[in-house]
C-alpha cells in the first residue's frame, strides 16, 4: 500500500502542465502557473486546479525561435513552445509571477504573441505582481495584488469564492503543509530515504489536492519511518533552485545523500504555516512574500534558511546553470559563511537536466572524499 502512495505522489510531481494526469481534482479548469509563488490556495477556491511548470531535457523548437538563448529557464522555454504549438488550448488561465525578470519576459512575450497573431488565442494571462521586498507599503500592495489575482481567478472560474471559503482553503492546504515538513525531515536528521526518492513527493504538494496529498504523504511518511537509517555524507543542494531530482540522482551515485535543497519544490515546498486570524488574503500576501524561494527572494531570508540548514549537513553543491541571472550574485556571502563553517562545497554550472560530465563528476568525487576526511566519518556540518 505504501508502495502504491509513494508511487501516486511521484506519478503527480510528474504530471505535466500540458497532461495533468494524475493531478487532475475533479475535472476542475486548470490553471496554469510559472512558478510556485502563487497562492495555491486562492486558486482552489476560485474553482480552478493548479498546475505548475517545470523543466526537463524536452526540445523546445518553437520556443527557440522566439526566446533568446541562455535567458529563459526550461519550465519558461516549455511554457512559451505549449502557447505556440497549441497546448496550452485546455487551460482556463496562465498565472505568471513577477517572482524573476525571466518570468516577467515571458509573460511579455506571451502578450506579444497574441497581439501579433503569432498565435491565435490563448488563454488569460495573469500577472501576479507580488513583491518580496521591505519596505511600509509593500503589506498593503501585496495583499491588494493578492485580492485583484482572486477576483480574476473568480471571473474566469466561474465562482464567486467568500472569505470563509478562502479559510478553509487555508486549513486545508496547511495540513499538507505540516504532511510535507514530516516527510522533509525523516529526510533530514537522521535520512531514512535519498534525496532523488523523496524531492518528487515532496514536489507533489503543489499538485495534489491537499487532502489527497496529506493521506498519501502520511503514508509514504509511515513506510520511511520504519526504514533504518541510511549512512552516507549529507550534503545541501544550493544555488539555482531545482525543479527536478535529476541532479540528486547523479550526486547520489557518489554514495552522499542530498537531505535539502533550496527551493520550493523540495525543502521550501511545505514552508511555514500560514498564519491566519484576520484577513485571509492578507496572510497568504505575507506568507508568499515571505516564504516563496525564488530569485527575488531577499538575501536575508535565504541567509537564514541556509543557516538553519548547515548545522545538519557535511557539504554543500552550488548548481549555478548557464541561465542563472539571480544567485549567482549570491554565491560569494554563500561561499564566505561555508568556508567560515569549515564545510566543503563544489560549483557546477551545466544544465541540471542533463547528465554531468566527468568532470563534474570528478569534483563531485572530491567534494565526498574531503568532506568525509580526516577521520573517514561525515561531519554533520560541525
Amino acid at each position: 500500500m505504501t508502495i502504491n502512495a509513494i508511487a501516486k505522489l511521484t506519478a503527480a510531481f510528474d504530471a505535466t502542465f500540458t497532461s495533468p494526469g494524475n493531478a487532475a481534482e475533479n475535472d476542475r479548469p486548470p490553471a496554469v502557473i510559472s512558478w510556485p509563488s502563487v497562492p495555491v490556495e486562492i486558486v482552489r477556491a476560485a474553482g480552478l486546479q493548479p498546475i505548475f511548470v517545470r523543466g526537463g531535457a524536452m526540445q523546445t523548437p518553437s520556443a527557440d525561435a522566439h526566446l533568446e538563448p541562455e535567458i529563459f529557464p526550461g519550465r519558461l522555454r516549455a511554457l512559451v513552445d505549449a502557447a505556440l504549438t497549441g497546448n496550452l488550448s485546455g487551460a482556463a488561465c496562465v498565472i505568471v509571477p513577477r517572482t524573476s525578470d525571466p518570468d516577467y519576459k515571458a509573460f511579455l512575450y506571451l502578450r506579444e504573441f497574441v497581439r501579433r497573431s503569432i498565435v491565435g488565442t490563448l488563454p488569460p494571462i495573469l500577472l501576479f505582481d507580488l513583491l518580496q521586498s521591505d519596505g511600509p507599503d509593500v503589506g498593503a500592495y501585496d495583499t491588494a495584488r493578492t485580492r485583484a489575482l482572486l477576483d480574476d481567478l473568480a471571473s474566469i472560474g466561474g465562482r464567486q469564492p467568500s472569505l470563509d471559503d478562502v479559510h478553509q482553503e487555508i486549513a486545508r492546504t496547511n495540513a499538507a503543509r505540516a504532511a510535507a515538513r514530516r516527510l522533509a525531515a525523516l529526510r533530514r536528521d537522521r535520512p531514512r530515504a535519498r534525496g532523488a526518492e523523496v524531492f518528487p513527493l515532496l514536489g507533489a504538494f503543489w499538485q495534489l489536492e491537499p487532502n489527497a496529498y496529506v493521506a498519501l504523504a502520511s503514508e509514504a511518511a509511515d513506510d520511511f519511518a520504519r526504514r533504518a537509517p541510511l549512512d552516507g555524507l549529507r550534503l545541501l543542494l544550493a544555488g539555482t533552485p531545482m525543479d527536478s531530482p535529476a541532479l540528486h540522482v547523479e550526486i547520489e551515485s557518489h554514495g552522499a545523500i542530498v537531505v535539502a535543497e533550496a527551493g520550493p519544490w523540495g525543502s521550501g515546498a511545505a514552508g511555514d504555516d500560514v498564519a491566519c486570524d484576520g484577513d485571509p488574503l492578507m496572510a497568504l500576501a505575507e506568507k508568499y512574500r515571505r516564504d516563496a524561494i525564488g530569485p527575488r527572494t531577499p538575501v536575508s531570508a535565504l541567509r537564514a534558511w541556509f543557516l538553519r540548514i548547515l548545522d545538519n549537513v557535511d557539504a554543500v553543491v552550488v548548481s549555478l546553470p548557464p541561465e542563472d541571472t539571480a544567485f549567482g550574485w549570491d554565491y560569494p556571502g554563500l561561499r564566505d559563511l561555508l568556508q567560515a563553517r569549515r564545510i566543503p562545497h563544489v560549483c557546477l554550472a551545466g544544465d541540471p537536466y542533463r547528465p554531468l560530465t566527468p568532470a563534474d563528476h570528478d569534483r563531485l568525487h572530491t567534494l565526498v572524499n574531503v568532506a568525509a576526511a580526516p577521520t573517514g566519518k561525515v561531519r554533520h556540518g560541525g
